[in-house]
């Protein structure tokens, strides 16, 4: 079922999600082609357009604060053929809390949608390798439970570097998602 946003039904949803200032807008705004990368941390939400190849997709940039992900992540994750969860590689103070939300979108996500975790801010001297980040937030366990729908990678929203193969990966989910539900 679609979502109506302002009146408008989308049915090609994508939503971001991840604690505050993970650097969720900062990957939107790059994936977007914006040379303006700086942000201030996003209260409620942030509605935009992507295109994956001749698909438009709305894209909801969901803020990070501890009073939204029941209340504002729920309903767009349900909804969502992608998710992408942003997580701060260089905040080891809220690795539990983020993995305790993960575990909570995870559940919310629809079987057939497409999960991208995005280890961010590499780009850090402080941030933690994908290895210590996969075996913390008990990722091997999503990822061997869908092979095909559930991608982790590092990346640097900020400098750009290792953005493009997980957006790539999304996108070739995304499209194959969308195909079959318009069958």
């Amino acid at each position: 079922m679609p979502t109506k946003i302002f009146g408008r039904e989308i049915e090609n949803q994508m939503t971001f999600v991840g604690l505050a200032n993970a650097g969720k807008t900062t990957l939107v705004r790059r994936l977007k082609g914006q040379d303006n990368l700086e942000t201030v941390p996003t209260m409620g939400m942030n509605i935009e357009t992507l295109k994956i190849g001749d698909i438009e997709v709305m894209a909801a940039d969901l803020g990070g604060q501890v009073t939204y992900p029941t209340s504002l992540w729920e309903p767009f994750v349900t909804k969502s053929v992608g998710i992408v969860f942003v997580f701060d590689s260089a905040d080891k103070s809220k690795v539990e809390e983020a993995g305790k939300w993960l575990q909570q979108v995870i559940k919310w996500a629809p079987e057939d949608s497409a999960f991208l975790f995005l280890a961010n801010k590499q780009d850090l001297a402080e941030a933690m390798p994908l290895e210590k980040i996969i075996e913390s937030l008990g990722l091997e366990r999503e990822i061997s439970m869908r092979p095909r729908t559930f991608a982790v990678y590092p990346c640097s929203a900020l400098t750009g570097e290792g953005v493009d193969e997980p957006w790539q990966w999304m996108s070739e989910r995304f499209r194959i998602i969308i195909t079959r539900k318009n069958k």
